[in-house]
């Protein structure tokens, strides 16, 4: 459970550096833990953003939950390059919501409990 936990702390530190490296102004963030799944709710306002940044990471987060190399790739997972991390984190959830209409983005992910 602890290292579920982590997990999900990880997925939203990347999320989170997304949305500030994009300079956005007003975040805010919800976790839903419910019995089966947890939902990350991620929404900017004013954020620096445009159409192909947010349906290209659409696309790095729509990289489907991989389970079998989720540990491997996690453990080898590193502050260094932004698309490999939201593509990591495209790896660890079930569900991918984006939503863009300019200066507004919400990002909403899904991590089924196993």
């Amino acid at each position: 459970m602890k290292y579920e936990i982590q997990k999900i702390t990880r997925i939203i530190d990347v999320i989170v550096d997304f949305y500030m490296s994009h300079q956005a102004k007003k975040l805010s963030m919800s976790i839903e833990d419910t019995e089966d799944t947890y939902i990350l709710i991620f929404e900017a306002e004013q954020i620096v953003c445009s159409e192909k940044t947010a349906n290209g990471l659409n696309k790095l987060l729509s990289a489907g939950r991989q389970p079998e190399v989720e540990e491997v790739y996690w453990q080898l997972g590193s502050n260094d390059v932004e698309g490999d991390e939201i593509n990591l984190v495209g790896m660890m959830v079930d569900e991918v919501k984006i939503d863009y209409n300019c200066p507004h983005l919400k990002i909403t992910l899904v991590r089924n409990k196993k």
